[in-house]
């Protein structure tokens, strides 16, 4: 799995990255493609779609960004990093310490792009 130093450099992953999907809208595209309820232009097609979308996942002792790789059924974390502790603190307030997965929040989603240096 990487880290964020090492998914700095890997501009062909990174050029994969579909920043306006979120965890909701991957399950909708993936694993729900033929019950009907997510039909937009976003909606999967069968299980040869992909997607590659970052989330926070908060069920571990600490929060942490994800890099997650769907295709049909299957899910990949391809990297896992923390933020940095300010970001992890508001964030968790924000949600009342609950714990999920959950989208990038506007901070922490410009804080992520600048650390990877994509616009």
């Amino acid at each position: 799995m990487k880290r964020l130093e090492e998914l700095k450099n890997d501009i062909s992953l990174l050029n994969s990255v579909d920043w306006n999907i979120n965890p909701a809208v991957a399950v909708g595209r993936h694993l729900e493609w033929g019950a009907g309820w997510y039909c937009d232009e976003q909606r999967g097609r069968g299980s040869e779609d992909e997607s590659t979308y970052f989330a926070i996942n908060t069920w571990g002792e600490y929060p942490v960004i994800i890099l997650v790789h769907r295709k049909g059924f299957d899910m990949e974390e391809l990297a896992t990093f923390r933020m940095p502790a300010k970001l992890e603190k508001a964030f968790m307030a924000s949600i009342n310490n609950h714990r999920g997965i959950y989208e990038l929040d506007p901070n922490i989603k410009s804080w992520l792009k600048g650390q990877l240096n994509v616009h």
